[in-house]
């Protein structure tokens, strides 16, 4: 039965995605990739889908409408199921570091499958919107949520005679032949994580793409720190719930590796100066950068001293917002609910 026919309408709710880090971004072993990543309660990403006499997106400013109308009209070639409207009732952030698109387009995917009473894995959705080229985080988290370290992809043969053809942004990567494979996925402790919209530069598009370029492959012997840090330190924190062994874990990312010091180089003044001011304050247990920013998030067992510290960057135009939130260890949520008539 397609729900769509019924009066039925379908509602997701997805998380976005924190980026601890990018891991191999060398692929001399014969993979490329893999993150360390993780689900955010907040900001979510809020959509209602029912049927329609034609293919309509409205709502919030996702910064993708054509792609998700494009896709939709993919996705009922591939479902069968009616045409929709889709209402987009809050949107994720674009290019902050909250994995945006590619947590919008699977949800919106996941959706419509349901509303049309089709059953599609993640991987062909996935494939369907584009994306998980680069990441395997999102493609991942929409079914999982807490904290996961994806395994990346195997390089094809030709990968060393031109590693730029595939070390990629995701905008540009495509879609994943394979979807990337989940090696750690756990719980995230209950700790509140301070979410800080930096006033700084979003990198995307052909900058992005013109950096990738500029800044790999890494050094082998980098790539190799990075992975030990992750799989080492911060999964085994994160999965023993030990709050100090995961801030010095994260520090170590933020400050020490050299993929995210390069991605920190990226960024504006106020954006270094707020991570040089966390790392000397008391109040800061431990911060870090989704990706290329602006995005930060950090860590404290003194919430009200953090406070006081971040209202004063907001004062000085560094900060534009900030809030606490916790990380959602749990899937996508997808409801149906009934449409009534106006």
């Amino acid at each position: 039965m397609i729900l769509g026919g019924g009066g039925w309408g379908m509602r997701v709710q997805s998380a976005a995605r924190l980026s601890f880090t990018l891991i191999d971004l060398n692929g001399g072993t014969g993979r490329r990739n893999g993150m360390a990543s993780l689900s955010l309660r907040d900001p979510a990403f809020v959509a209602t889908l029912r049927p329609a006499a034609r293919t309509e997106v409205a709502g919030g400013d996702t910064g993708h409408t054509a792609e998700i109308a494009s896709l939709l009209d993919a996705l009922r070639e591939r479902c069968g199921g009616p045409p929709v409207r889709c209402d987009i009732d809050a949107a994720l952030p674009a290019h902050h570091g909250f994995g945006s698109k590619t947590t919008t387009l699977l949800s919106v995917a996941k959706a419509y499958a349901a509303l049309s009473d089709t059953t599609v894995p993640t991987e062909e959705l996935a494939r369907l919107c584009g994306r998980g080229g680069t990441s395997g985080a999102s493609v991942n988290l929409i079914d999982r949520g807490g904290f996961l370290v994806d395994g990346g992809h195997a390089n094809p043969p030709d990968f060393a005679e031109d590693a730029h053809r595939y070390l990629l942004p995701s905008r540009f990567a495509g879609a994943a032949v394979r979807k990337p494979p989940p090696l750690v996925s756990l719980p995230f402790p209950p700790w509140p994580i301070l979410v800080i919209v930096g006033a700084g530069t979003e990198l995307h598009g052909k900058p992005e793409l013109e950096w990738f370029r500029r800044t790999l492959p890494i050094p082998f012997e980098e790539a190799a720190i990075t992975a030990h840090l992750v799989l080492m330190n911060l999964a085994p924190a994160i999965a023993e719930s030990d709050y100090m062994a995961f801030c010095r874990a994260l520090n170590r990312l933020t400050f020490e590796t050299y993929y995210k010091q390069e991605q920190v180089r990226t960024q504006s003044d106020g954006v270094k100066h707020l991570l040089k001011e966390a790392r000397q304050s008391p109040a800061v247990d431990a911060i870090g950068m989704s990706v290329t920013g602006p995005m930060c998030f950090a860590f404290t067992r003194t919430p009200a001293a953090a406070v006081e510290w971040i209202s004063g960057l907001r004062h000085d135009g560094v900060v534009k917002d900030f809030y606490f939130t916790t990380a959602q260890n749990h899937a996508a949520v997808l409801a149906a609910i009934p449409i009534l008539e106006d």
